[in-house]
C-alpha cells in the first residue's frame, strides 16, 4: 500500500495506522465461519480482528482499557462503521470466537503469510523448533500449577515455531506442572497438517522421550535433541539388540511373513538392512528400540563431529529464546492478570494472533525481515 511505513528507530509508526494496513481479505471465509446467520452481521470481523490485535500493541491488560479509548477515527481505522459496543465486543471475544477459535484464525494468517513469502523465494517452516515459557499466575488462580524449574506457580505455553521468521505456528497452553516432552508430536503433526514441511527440528533435553525421537525420523525430518554432560548410548538401539528384538517380532507373529513382504524385507534378519529393521521395529510397536536407535545416530554424530551438529542445533535454539523474551517484552506475555486455564488460553492466543498480524502486514507491503518486531509500532 502506498500508505506503508515500516517502523524504524527515525520513523515510529502509530499503532492504529499500522494495524488499519491488515488485510484479511484472505481469511474472510473462515471468519465469517463463526457465524450461524453470516448475513446478519452488523460489524465486520476484520474490524474486531484488528481491534484486538490493537490491545497488544498498546500492552493494555483488559479489554475496558482498550474501549475506553477508542474514539470515532481509531474506530472508522480499524473497518467499523461505529463503535460497537463493550458487550459485543467481549461476546466476540469469549463466545464467539474463544481460544480455539483465535488458533484457527492464527493457522489461517500463518499459511497467508507462508503463500506470500514462498512467492518472493523464502521458504517457511523448514527449520522449527519446540520449547516451553512460563505465564506467571496469581497465587489464587486454583488451574494453574507450581512449575520447579521457573520456582512459580504458572501456566506453560508449548510452542513450535520457525526458525527464520520466529514465527510461533502451532501452540497450547497447559498448567505448569505438565511435562513438555508429551507435546512435540502433536505440535509436529498440526504443523505438518497446516501444510508446512519441516526439514530440522531443535530441541532441548527436556524432551529426550523415545516417541519423540522416532517420529520426527521416520517422516524424513533431521532431528537434534540437546545431550546432558553424561550421554550414553543406549543398549536398546545397539544393532546387536535390535537384530535380536527383529527376530523375536518374527517369533511373536508381529512381523508375518506377509507383513515383511509387504515391506520388501526378509525373514533372515541379516538380509536386511539396519534402518529397514528399525522401521519394521516401529510397525510392530517396538517404539521403544527404534526411538533409541535414532537416538544413538544422534549421539554419535555429536561425539563424531561436534562442531558440526552444534552448528545445526545452536541456531534455532537461540532464535526460540530469543523469541520467548520478545513475546514477553513487546507481548506483555508474561502479563497474565485474569484467571483460569481458558482464560490464558485466550491471553496466550491474542498475544501470538498479534505477533501473525503484525508480520501479515510487513508481508503484505513487501517486508521480509524483522516480521515480529515492534520496537517502533506506538
Amino acid at each position: 500500500m502506498a500508505n506503508f511505513v515500516d517502523p524504524a528507530p527515525n520513523i515510529p509508526v502509530d499503532a492504529v495506522q499500522f494495524i488499519s494496513l491488515l488485510n484479511l481479505s484472505p481469511i474472510v471465509a473462515t471468519l465469517r465461519r463463526f457465524y450461524i446467520e453470516p448475513y446478519k452481521i452488523r460489524h465486520p470481523p476484520q474490524a474486531f480482528l484488528r481491534l484486538l490485535c490493537l490491545q497488544k500493541l498498546k500492552r493494555y491488560k483488559f479489554l475496558t482499557e482498550l474501549y475506553r479509548e477508542l474514539d470515532d477515527q481509531t474506530t472508522r481505522l480499524l473497518g467499523f462503521k461505529y463503535k460497537p459496543s463493550y458487550k459485543t465486543l467481549w461476546h466476540w471475544l469469549n463466545k464467539r470466537v474463544g481460544p480455539n477459535g483465535l488458533q484457527t484464525i492464527h493457522t489461517e494468517i500463518m499459511k497467508t503469510i507462508n503463500q506470500t513469502l514462498d512467492s518472493q523465494g523464502i521458504q517457511m517452516g523448514k527449520v522449527v523448533c519446540t520449547d516451553a515459557t512460563h505465564i506467571a499466575a496469581q497465587s489464587s488462580d486454583g488451574e494453574a500449577a507450581y512449575n520447579g524449574h521457573y520456582k512459580k506457580k504458572c501456566y506453560l505455553l508449548h510452542h513450535l515455531i520457525c526458525a527464520v521468521t520466529g514465527l510461533t505456528l502451532n501452540w497450547v497452553v497447559t498448567p505448569g506442572n505438565v511435562d513438555e516432552g508429551q507435546f512435540m508430536v502433536p505440535l509436529l503433526a498440526k504443523t505438518l497438517a497446516d501444510g508446512f514441511r519441516p526439514e530440522l527440528l531443535a530441541l532441548d533435553n527436556g524432551y529426550a522421550h523415545y516417541f519423540n525421537y522416532e517420529i520426527p525420523n521416520l517422516l524424513g525430518i533431521k532431528l537434534l535433541i540437546g545431550f546432558r554432560r553424561k550421554n550414553k548410548f543406549s543398549w536398546r538401539g545397539k544393532p546387536k539388540t535390535l537384530k535380536l528384538r527383529f527376530r523375536k517380532m518374527v517369533k511373536a507373529g508381529k512381523l508375518t511373513l506377509h507383513k515383511l513382504a509387504e515391506l520388501g524385507m526378509d525373514v533372515d534378519v541379516e538380509k536386511n538392512k539396519l534402518e529397514d529393521v528399525v522401521y519394521a521395529l516401529a510397525i510392530a510397536g517396538e517404539h521403544e528400540y527404534a526411538g533409541a536407535y535414532f537416538r544413538n545416530q544422534s549421539l554419535s554424530w555429536f561425539r563424531r563431529e561436534r562442531q558440526c551438529w552444534l552448528s545445526f542445533y545452536v541456531p534455532p535454539r537461540s532464535v526460540i529464546e530469543g523469541t520467548h523474551g520478545h513475546q514477553k517484552d513487546w507481548l506483555d506475555l508474561d502479563g497474565l492478570v485474569e484467571k483460569g486455564l481458558r482464560k490464558a488460553g485466550v491471553h496466550a492466543a491474542l498475544c501470538l494472533l498479534c505477533e501473525a498480524a503484525v508480520a501479515l502486514v510487513r508481508v503484505q507491503n513487501g517486508c521480509v525481515k524483522s516480521l515480529t518486531s515492534q520496537a517502533y509500532i506506538r
